[in-house]
Order: structure tokens, then sequence, then C-alpha cells
């Protein structure tokens, strides 16, 4: 199924766009940092930010990048 064809599985709110803070990359939406929240605001007692959403996400990629890159033999 293309991308524009689905539905968010979480709900998103009318004023999602001004939860990405500023300086935020491109690559990183609304429904991102909202989904971010959401699966992971179970295991906080503090109520999570944008803020702290976007560094766990660009954590995560950076994690991912380096298990995924071979270093030469």
């Amino acid at each position: 199924m293309s991308r524009s064809n689905r539905q968010p599985d979480c709900p998103i709110r009318e004023d999602a766009k001004s939860i990405v803070p500023a300086g935020t990359p491109d690559w990183i939406t609304a429904e991102l940092v909202e989904k971010t929240i959401q699966v992971w605001q179970p295991y906080y007692q503090a109520t999570l930010t944008p803020e702290e959403a976007v560094t766990m996400i660009l954590t995560a990629g950076r994690l991912f990048g380096a298990l995924s890159s071979r270093t030469p033999p």
C-alpha cells in the first residue's frame, strides 16, 4: 500500500505541526514525534516533550547507522 493511502496509527492533533521543535531535520514529521511519544510515554513517569521525542528519534537513527555500517576488512 502506498504511504499516501495509509491511515495514521494514532490520532494526530490539529496543532500537530507545532509539535515539531525548530531546527528539527525535515525527515522528522509531526506524526513521527507524536507516535514516538505515544509508544514511549508508558515507560516514563514524567510527560515526554517533543524535544525529548526528537532526541530519541535521532539517537535511534545514529544507533541504526552504527549497527548497519561495515568496517572494511
